[in-house]
């Protein structure tokens, strides 16, 4: 296999990306396969190294990021060394000039891509907001994550040095595989025993420091991201004279560390040493007694991994990378704070230097996953993965574009039909799709899965654009008809929500408001919403907005009409009967009874008895003649006459 390695960073320059490639490097070719560099560097024309296996395009030195250089992706005078080199894979490991021209490379030749996103670039917006305003910060996060989508889905395979680094990926909508590879270390370059113990504690005595003294290192780019502020604030607030930190490094941030230093008045207890050749790093960490590093930006945590192969205890910000390397108090400690964090060094050199030193061999064993080999065996892996599915991956034939979705028509070689499948938008213009792209067969399948869901907010969204819905009703719209499950039908409905198209609350207000002016009472209105699934809050402010006197003006209209139909009632039962009514309506009983009393009604009860007796006398006239009273007296009682006033009436008659 031939693999050609595309970073904007790479030795001689110290960081954590340069370790990473220059370690896989290594350790690919020490399993027989050949690795090309393809970097940059400070000048105008490409150079190569190594017979041309570190390709070196033009680039300028960008002083702020101390040191690094970017590229143009425009490199139209390389393109015949990287065809030159027949590579069967591209591994892409920074996203600026050089990794924007291998992802070109790739495309024109045809050959799949591999991207190990290694920092996590939420933590360094300062660099962009040095002014900290908080509209450009949540900004330039958003521009990070969108970026960080786009890179990764443009790869075949994304490799992640650690859990943590994963789930932000898949949050920020990673669709493509994303493999776990930690990067590995050549790790008998921090074994005590390959060191001069001589050269060792002359780095001691060059700092001035005696046996006495508790030494703790950090080691790593002077930059804000890494929170050095907290080891020198803990410094601060210690007690003990003999306590002193070393700070390893160069960055943008020196002065600026130094100047807090003196601000704490711990000059004499923090100690700059600039940048050191990385040669000479292993040095460093043997010459000392801890490490130290406070940064949460980290993917993996290399120099964690480099301090405990030096068998060095750690101490570290409790973070998410750090859960297989410490184990408290026996590998390192935990802390959150320079209280904290002073109290564990305070604990770790209570200890005799000899309980200290029987930890040693337990840090180093912390270390046995991280070999170089081993990182070289699992990006292997992670290669042959992704020239498979490069080999299976689709062509665009057709696009076609369809609201919130583009519809692809994509084929392959081993396959005799094209496939038709609907992929979102934003999607679409991030993975750059333009006819006779290769998409692969993992994120085709992916694409596939989704295909009814994509269906069902298409239907959902004409159904709700054409007429008001609650979201309770269109989340059982998706899961009766459209075979949504719960989670799938929600997480429409919540699109539909942000975009301002589904709204309970002003739902619940025209309705209730309508369906007033319609002459609905408010418990009508009440059960209705709450059918429509409005939640209760919703409803009753919806419910407190309506006037009472247009509701008791309704009620007064329909107790008008319902009149023409008692009127056979005794006045006592007219009224009562408008009350129940009106109840059974649905407005309250105290309007209804207000309603009830204040109604004109008729009040002649003779002229009404004698209607209703007269009425009944026609329905009971096939019963014969005592059987016929017994029937209208119970007619007319029923009507809320007297007993007594109707057989006054009958008797008259008889008489």
């Amino acid at each position: 296999m031939r693999i050609g390695l595309f970073t904007d960073a790479y030795l001689p320059d110290i960081n954590g990306v340069v370790s990473s490639v220059a370690t896989l490097k290594h350790a690919l070719e020490e399993l027989g396969y050949t690795v090309f560099v393809i970097t940059n560097h400070k000048g105008s024309k490409i150079v190569e190294d190594e017979d041309g296996h570190i390709l070196r395009l033009p680039g300028l030195e960008i002083k702020k990021f101390y040191g690094y250089k970017m590229s143009s992706p425009l490199q139209f005078s390389a393109d015949a060394y990287i065809e030159k080199m027949d590579l069967d894979v591209i591994h892409i490991q920074t996203e600026a000039g050089v990794g924007m021209f291998g992802r070109q490379m790739a495309k024109a030749l045809h050959i799949p891509i591999v991207y190990t996103y290694h920092t996590m670039y939420e933590d360094y917006t300062h660099y962009f907001n040095p002014l900290e305003f908080d509209s450009v910060e949540k900004l330039g996060k958003s521009v990070i994550r969108t970026f960080s989508r786009v890179m990764a889905n443009g790869s075949q395979a994304v490799i992640a040095p650690s859990e943590k680094t994963k789930q932000a990926l898949l949050q920020y909508g990673v669709i493509a595989p994303i493999y776990i590879v930690p990067t590995g270390l050549d790790l008998s370059e921090y074994d005590r025993k390959n060191l001069d113990e001589n050269r060792v504690q002359s780095i001691r005595e060059e700092l001035g420091f005696s046996q006495e003294d508790h030494i703790v290192v950090f080691v790593g780019r002077i930059a804000k991201e890494k929170a050095i502020e907290i080891p020198i604030e803990a410094i601060s607030k210690n007690a003990d004279p003999h306590l002193h930190l070393v700070i390893v490094g160069g960055g943008t941030d020196m002065e600026y560390y130094q100047n807090l230093a003196e601000k704490y008045n711990v000059t004499d207890r923090v100690h700059f040493t600039g940048r050191i050749p990385k040669e000479n790093i292993a040095y460093y960490y043997a010459a000392f007694d801890c490490f130290v590093s406070a940064s949460l930006s980290e993917t993996q945590g290399m120099t964690y991994i480099e301090a405990l192969a030096s068998g060095l205890l750690v101490f570290g910000r409790r973070d998410e990378v750090l859960k297989d390397l410490v184990d408290e108090g026996r590998s390192g400690y935990y802390f959150d704070d320079a209280n904290e964090l002073s109290q564990k060094w305070d604990s770790f050199f209570s200890k005799s230097k000899e309980e200290r030193d029987a930890l040693r061999d337990y840090c180093v064993s912390k270390t046995a996953p991280y070999t170089e080999s081993m990182f070289a065996h699992k990006a292997l892996s992670v290669y042959n993965q992704a020239i498979d599915d490069y080999k299976r991956a689709y062509h665009v034939e057709r696009i076609r574009m369809v609201d919130d979705f583009v519809r692809l028509t994509v084929v392959r070689d081993c396959d005799k039909e094209p496939v038709k499948v609907m992929i979102p938008t934003d999607d679409f213009f991030d993975l750059k799709i333009t006819k006779d792209t290769m998409l692969d067969a993992y994120m085709i399948d992916n694409y596939l899965d989704m295909q009814l869901f994509y269906k069902a907010f298409e239907l959902m969204k004409k159904r709700v654009l054409s007429n008001d819905y609650t979201s309770y009703q269109m989340v059982q719209y998706g899961k009766q008809y459209l075979s949504l499950d719960e989670d799938q039908a929600e997480e429409i409905v919540n699109e539909f929500i942000e975009r301002h198209w589904i709204d309970d609350r002003e739902y619940a207000f025209d309705k209730a408001q309508a369906w007033h002016s319609y002459g609905q009472p408010r418990m009508q209105i009440y059960q209705k919403l709450k059918k429509a699934g409005v939640e209760d809050s919703l409803i009753d402010e919806a419910l407190d907005s309506l006037d009472e006197e247009t509701e008791r003006s309704n009620a007064v209209k329909l107790a008008r009409r319902l009149t023409h139909s008692i009127k056979e009632q005794s006045l006592r039962m007219q009224r009562q009967t408008l009350v129940n009514k009106l109840v059974t309506k649905g407005y309250s009983l105290e309007i209804a009874k207000q309603v009830s009393e204040s109604i004109e009604l008729d009040e002649n009860d003779d002229e009404a008895l004698l209607k209703t007796i007269s009425k009944a006398k026609r329905l009971y006239a096939s019963f014969d003649q005592p059987k016929r009273n017994q029937k209208i007296q119970t007619y007319c009682v029923r009507k809320g006459f007297s007993i007594s006033a109707i057989k006054e009436v009958l008797e008259g008659e008889s008489e």
